[in-house]
């Protein structure tokens, strides 16, 4: 048995998904850009993948952008806010696709106060922002952390840097959100929103910005006028369409996804409590998407990742881009676990075509591997 549990890092793509993608292969053949019949036809499905995100999302057609995924976005985000003048705030939990090129702009990044269960800390941020309201150029906050889950205070923060500053430059990256739902109420209080289609059973190798219009905004890639002349390069219109529909078939089905991940998450997390002292739940207190971040006192989740890997469980320790180079979350470093426990984090997350019994045979696959590596 095969019980794949790392939707988070990418979602297999869906059979509709791939039927979008091959049925706009066969439709496109020219460039979107070509003033020539076949380039009209391929600009014309790219349009109509463009406003069907728009209406989705709640912004304008000319609002939403595609790019080649999150990182991309992201880093785009971080460009746009290192060119005003004045300081920016962010999380210090953000995708590292955020957090490493915040990390170059050295001391004119503030880092916001997070509480141990993984959510930023709302009384004190809010007073590190009143406290320096004239030199606020940006913002930059995650939806929900792509490792523990936890919903972000993107609206409380949001509200008090435009009232601070209404020209603030407010950025958030929505990927984890995407499969909860609630994009286009998010998106009413950010100027740009990152979404990233693969992790919802989309195609790698497409994102999507939502950003919006009368926000000053340069190019981070230049060469062509593609885009609205805000990123250089010719546009994959089957990505695009497959990627589209990915991310507008979670809109429509995140209620359900809720249900069933709730259900789920509640499932693993009780056998994982159940099972031993030394196993805790990172931010269990607090509303999260679905996936699980455990910690395991005393193992290393690259050992149990192993374990699982030949029972035919698929997880990741924490974001699946750090997990081959096994260095500690500094997601968990900065919610203040030690080194050692945040080598030990081991990250499930869920989708709604998993069911109870998936469920139950991971929690055996992790009691029978566990119990072994804590015995040695």
């Amino acid at each position: 048995m095969e019980v794949y549990l790392d939707h988070a890092a990418t979602s297999p793509m869906s059979k509709e998904v791939v039927a979008t993608y091959v049925d706009a292969v066969r439709a496109t053949l020219g460039n979107p850009a070509s003033g020539h019949a076949a380039g009209a036809a391929a600009k014309h499905q790219l349009e109509l993948s463009r406003t069907r995100a728009a209406h989705a999302f709640g912004v304008a057609a000319d609002e939403v952008l595609f790019t080649s995924g999150a990182t991309e976005s992201m880093n785009w985000a971080v460009r746009v806010a290192a060119e005003r003048p004045g300081m920016i705030f962010a999380t210090p939990i953000e995708h590292s696709c955020a957090m490493e090129p915040l990390k170059r702009l050295g001391d004119r990044v503030v880092w916001l106060p997070m509480t141990p269960s993984g959510i930023v800390d709302l009384v004190p941020a809010m007073e590190a922002l009143k406290a320096s309201p004239k030199t606020i150029n940006a913002l930059i906050i995650m939806g929900a952390n792509n490792e523990t889950g936890v919903i972000q205070p993107v609206r409380a923060l949001s509200s008090l840097v435009k009232r601070l500053n209404p020209s603030a430059f407010v950025a958030s990256d929505l990927v984890a959100l995407a499969p909860w739902g609630g994009i286009a109420e998010t998106m009413e209080w950010v100027d740009f929103g990152v979404l990233s289609p693969h992790k919802v059973g989309g195609p790698v190798g497409v994102g999507v910005v939502l950003r919006r219009r009368g926000v000053e905004i340069t190019p981070l890639l230049v060469g062509g006028p593609q885009e609205y002349d805000l990123r250089a390069g010719t546009v994959s219109v089957p990505l695009a369409a497959a990627g589209v529909h990915a991310l507008l078939t979670a809109e429509r089905e995140s209620e359900q996804h809720r249900q069933v991940c709730r259900s789920l998450q509640e499932r693993l997390e009780r056998g994982l409590v159940a099972l031993d002292q030394r196993i805790i739940i990172v931010g269990s207190e607090e509303s999260r998407v679905g996936m699980t971040s455990a910690v395991f006192r005393g193992l290393r989740a690259e050992d149990i990742l192993f374990l699982l890997d030949e029972r035919g469980v698929y997880a990741s320790a924490g974001a699946a881009c750090a997990s081959g180079a096994m260095q500690p979350s500094h997601v968990l470093r900065a919610l203040g676990y030690a080194r050692e426990e945040a080598l030990s984090q081991v990250r499930f997350s869920y989708a709604a075509s998993l069911d109870a019994a998936d469920i139950d045979y991971a929690l055996d696959a992790v009691t029978e591997v566990t119990g072994k590596l804590w015995r040695r």
